[in-house]
């Protein structure tokens, strides 16, 4: 059974200028250490990867219900990567794990990423 859907886009130029303008408190405002390993070294790279994960942890905010905020950090949600490149989610809150599926989907233009996500209910 479906438990939530979740979408969101994000202008990477958007992203871009925040790391600009202060990358490191970004960095560590929105990612988890696991996340932060799988940063790029290559800098045309970077605003790319960070603007997918944020829309990929709005998607997940979206699908669950709460929104980023006060019952959900942005360090709550963490979206790694398979070996075959495909994106997951764990999430790191004990509140929020429950007996779920979530599955996410991350794409990227020249100028957005964009990201999709269905939570399943088991």
């Amino acid at each position: 059974m479906i438990y939530g859907i979740g979408i969101d886009v994000v202008r990477i130029k958007r992203i871009e200028e925040i790391l600009i303008r202060n990358e490191e408190h970004f960095l560590k405002k929105i990612l988890t250490e696991k996340e932060r390993q799988l940063y790029p070294k290559e800098r045309m790279k970077r605003a790319e990867f960070v603007a997918g994960r944020f829309a990929g942890k709005e998607a997940v905010a979206k699908a669950l219900g709460t929104g980023i905020g006060s019952k959900l950090k942005w360090k709550d949600i963490e979206i790694g990567r398979l070996a075959s490149g495909q994106p997951i989610v764990k999430l790191n809150d004990d509140k929020l794990v429950g007996d779920f599926t979530i599955h996410i989907s991350i794409s990227h233009t020249d100028d957005l990423a964009m990201a999709k996500v269905i939570i399943e209910q088991k």
